[in-house]
């Protein structure tokens, strides 16, 4: 059967494609007076938060985005249920750099509790966005390629995907206690979305 969903994969890759700009705009130095060489090297270095938190989310955006790819290829066509599920994980996903620049900006301040567990709360709703977009697909085998070959797989992303949004909520806690912990744990979630997202019936034909 011919696929047909060219449209919905185009709009959610530039959405991704958005997002990833996005974290990188925010990052920079303004002007400042008195700057010389020995003084800008010093502000360089201080903004080593900003720069932990745009290489942080480049990944994570990375890896969903992958994973969002392995779903997609699964699908031969779509429906209202999976364009609004859709559409509710690339609004969260374009809305990354909010918490993604609060962290870089309070990690070192007194504020840093907050900002750390508002990062890792936002990055657990985006793979909470993630679910939801799995569930449409489990419940449109109409629009799958192959269901026989992918619901299994969807089930098994799943589980992945509830162990991910558990741990972000974990850490959003940790937070408050450890934020450096904290960080640390989104920052291993890595790995894990790597093992979790493989998929060895990815064309699903």
């Amino acid at each position: 059967m011919e696929k047909k969903t060219a449209r919905l994969e185009a709009f959610s890759d530039g959405i991704f494609g958005v997002a990833i700009t996005l974290l990188a705009i925010e990052i920079g130095i303004g002007e400042y007076a008195a700057a010389n060489n020995e003084n800008l090297w010093e502000r360089i270095l201080e903004k080593w938060p900003e720069y932990f938190a745009y290489f942080n989310s480049f990944a994570t955006v990375l890896l969903i985005w992958m994973g969002h790819h392995k779903m997609m290829n699964h699908l031969r066509t779509s429906n209202q249920k999976i364009i609004l599920a859709n559409g509710f994980l690339l609004l969260l996903v374009v809305l990354f750099p909010y918490p993604t620049k609060t962290a870089g900006t309070f990690i070192g301040t007194a504020a840093v509790n907050t900002a750390v567990s508002f990062y890792a709360g936002f990055t657990g709703l985006i793979v909470l966005g993630m679910l939801l977009l799995n569930v449409a697909l489990m419940r449109s085998k109409e629009a799958l390629i192959n269901a026989e070959k992918s619901i299994p797989w969807f089930k098994q992303l799943m589980r992945g995907q509830f162990i991910g949004i558990i741990v972000y909520a974990v850490a959003a806690i940790v937070a408050f206690y450890s934020p450096m912990t904290a960080l640390t744990m989104t920052f291993f979630m890595w790995v894990f979305w790597a093992v979790t997202t493989k998929d060895n019936n990815a064309d699903a034909e």
